[in-house]
């Protein structure tokens, strides 16, 4: 599967004329609402993921749910099942009944899906473009760009509910033209999750072939 990456923003041009102190407000904003999410234990979200390509003219939506504990994680979106242990992905496709085992890169390019609510944190240069009042919510919209050119993306637009210090969605935008957006539905911090949650039990999938590719 492709892994589903996050993907960013370049700042306009007019970044370089923004005054620092705004710059320095957005960074402080997500790395406090980063710090908030990794000090929990655990995180379950529902989601809404679309990706879009203008120039192709094409667009896909999937909802999904994704379980977080420390560095593991357990994705169920469409028709695919992504296990990771920290060490191992399992990435099952319930369309033709086939697992495939890889080793866990931590270091590969494309971002972890668990970064969702964590990457802010270090490595981008942040704009704040806009707030707004919802209820009794204030939302503010913050652009990235990260400092390494060689990610596979560019730019992300982050809206974040400053109230209650949650991400309210992402969108990464690749090199390749392709926009991937997150919208956050739901999110329950802190609830028990067992660890064979996060390792694939082909027992649990009769007649499933496993392609070992470690």
């Amino acid at each position: 599967m492709k892994k589903l990456g996050i993907i960013i923003l370049i700042l306009a041009s007019s970044f370089s004329g923004m005054s620092q102190g705004k710059a320095n407000e957005a960074e402080k904003l997500l790395d406090k609402i980063s710090k908030r999410y990794k000090a929990f234990k655990t995180i379950k979200a529902d989601f809404t993921y679309t990706i879009e390509n203008k120039q192709e003219k094409s667009q896909e939506k999937q909802k999904g749910q994704i379980l977080i504990k420390g560095n593991k994680f357990r994705l169920d979106i469409a028709n695919q099942l992504i296990i990771c242990d920290n060490k191992t992905v399992w990435t099952f496709s319930r369309e033709i009944n086939e697992v495939q085992i890889s080793n866990y890169d931590a270091k590969k390019g494309a971002i972890k899906l668990d970064d969702i609510f964590t990457m802010y944190g270090k490595g981008f240069l942040y704009k704040q473009i806009e707030s707004k009042k919802e209820g009794n919510k204030e939302l503010v919209l913050i652009e990235l760009t990260p400092k390494d050119k060689k990610k596979k993306y560019f730019k992300i637009k982050v809206w974040v509910d400053k109230t209650n210090q949650t991400i309210i969605s992402s969108q990464v935008f690749d090199k390749n033209g392709s926009i991937h957006t997150y919208t956050v539905n739901n999110q329950v911090p802190n609830l028990i999750f067992q660890d064979n949650q996060f390792v694939f039990d082909v027992k649990k999938f009769p007649g499933c072939e496993v392609v070992d590719l470690r």
